[in-house]
C-alpha cells in the first residue's frame, strides 16, 4: 500500500473532480454525440431505481472503459493515440480509478509501440483500431477492457471554440522549441517543421487551438517534457472542458448545444452501445467525487520521489525510443494495476 500511495499523483486534489471525466462527462460527451438514442433506451423499460448494473460487461465487478485521443486529420500521425487512459469503476459502489498509459509502451504481441495500435487496427478493419487498442492495454495491464472512447484532438479543438474557449490554471509554465507544425513535416531546412511556443504558470484563458497545443507538447525542458507531465496537462484541460460545459450558459444555449453535437457527432467513436447508457448514468451518480483514485504507468518521477515502473532500453535494442518494465518483467505493473483497482473490495 506505502508502494501505491508513492505513486498517486501529487496533484490528487486537482484530479479528483475526474471523476466527471471518467463518469459524468464521459457519458455528456456521448449523449452530446448521439443523445437523441438514450431516450428509446430507456423507455425500453429501464428501472432507474435499481441500483445495480447489468447492461455492462465487467470483471471481477468493475467495468474498465479504455478513453483514447487522437489528432486527426490535419495533423502528423493523426491516428496514433497521443493520450490514452482507463476508467475503471466498480458496478456496486461506483469506486474509480484512472489510470494514465504512456504512448511509448511497447507492446510484445504487436511489436510496435502502444499508440500504433489503433492505427494498425484501423488498417485491416474499420472499428479495428479500438478492438487492437483495447487488446494491447490488456496485455499490458494484465486485466480485460470491455470498452472504448476515441476522441478526434481535432474536433475537441473546434468544441472548446464553441463554448467559447476553456480557464486553466497553469502550475508549472514551460517553454517547447520544437512544437511540429501541422503540414509542414517535410519541410526544409529541418527548423521550418517547428515553432515555438510557451505557456506561464497562473490560471489562463485557452482557445481551442492553444489548448490543444498545451495537451500535446513534447519537448519542454525538464519533467514538463515527459510523459508524467503530459498526461497531468491532458487531464487538467479534459476538466476545464467539463467546467465550461456544465456552465448554465452552455445548457439553456441550444444554438451552441446543436453546434457541439454536430461537432463531437464526427469527433467521437465508441464501442458503448445505447443500451449501456443508463447503466453509465448510474454509476456516474453514484461515484463519489473526493474517493476517486488515479494512477499513471511510466518511469517515475525524482522530484515527486515516485519509483519507476518502466525503463528506456538502448535505442539499437528495437531502433526507436521505447519503453519497456524495469527489469523486462510485468510482474510488477501487474501487481501495481491488480493493487490500485482491488484495493477496496
Amino acid at each position: 500500500m506505502a508502494k501505491l500511495k508513492r505513486r498517486l499523483y501529487k496533484y490528487l486534489w486537482l484530479l479528483r473532480p475526474l471523476v466527471y471525466v471518467g463518469g459524468l462527462a464521459l457519458v455528456l460527451l456521448l449523449l452530446v454525440t448521439i443523445g437523441k438514442k438514450l431516450m428509446p433506451a430507456a423507455k425500453a423499460g429501464v428501472n432507474w431505481l435499481n441500483p445495480n448494473v447489468n447492461q455492462l460487461h465487467s470483471f471481477r465487478g468493475r467495468v474498465d472503459i479504455l478513453l483514447l485521443g487522437i489528432g486527426g486529420a490535419g495533423h502528423d500521425g493523426g491516428d496514433l493515440t497521443d493520450s490514452m487512459m482507463l476508467v475503471s469503476i466498480d458496478l456496486l459502489s461506483a469506486d474509480t480509478v484512472i489510470v494514465s498509459l504512456p504512448r511509448d509502451i511497447w507492446v510484445e504481441s504487436l511489436q510496435a509501440k502502444l499508440n500504433t495500435a489503433y492505427h494498425y487496427g484501423e488498417g485491416k478493419q474499420p472499428g479495428g483500431g479500438l478492438i487492437l487498442s483495447k487488446a494491447a492495454v490488456a496485455e499490458i495491464i494484465n486485466q480485460p477492457v470491455h470498452y472504448g472512447v476515441v476522441l478526434d484532438f481535432s474536433g475537441f479543438e473546434r468544441s472548446i471554440d464553441v463554448l467559447g474557449g476553456i480557464d486553466v490554471n497553469v502550475p508549472h509554465g514551460f517553454i517547447d522549441n520544437q512544437y511540429p507544425i501541422p503540414g509542414r513535416e517535410a519541410a526544409e531546412p529541418e527548423t521550418n517543421r517547428y515553432e515555438t511556443i510557451e505557456f506561464k504558470s497562473g490560471k489562463q484563458h485557452f482557445d481551442g487551438a492553444t489548448a490543444l497545443k498545451y495537451v500535446r507538447s513534447r519537448h519542454a525542458e525538464g519533467e514538463e517534457g515527459t510523459d508524467y507531465a503530459r498526461a497531468q496537462r491532458q487531464q487538467r484541460v479534459i476538466l476545464a472542458f467539463k467546467d465550461r460545459l456544465l456552465k448554465a450558459g452552455t445548457w439553456l444555449n441550444p444554438g451552441k448545444l446543436k453546434q457541439l453535437r454536430e461537432t463531437l457527432a464526427i469527433s467521437v467513436s465508441t464501442d458503448l452501445t445505447a443500451e449501456t447508457y443508463p447503466g453509465l448514468i448510474k454509476l456516474a451518480l453514484k461515484i463519489k467525487q473526493d474517493e476517486i483514485r488515479t494512477g499513471v504507468i511510466d518511469q517515475g518521477s525524482q522530484t515527486e520521489d515516485i519509483p519507476a515502473l518502466l525503463y528506456n532500453p538502448p535505442l539499437t535494442r528495437f531502433g526507436q525510443w521505447v519503453l519497456l518494465p524495469v527489469n523486462d518483467d510485468w510482474t510488477a505493473i501487474h501487481q501495481y494495476i491488480e493493487e490500485i483497482l482491488y484495493q477496496n473490495q
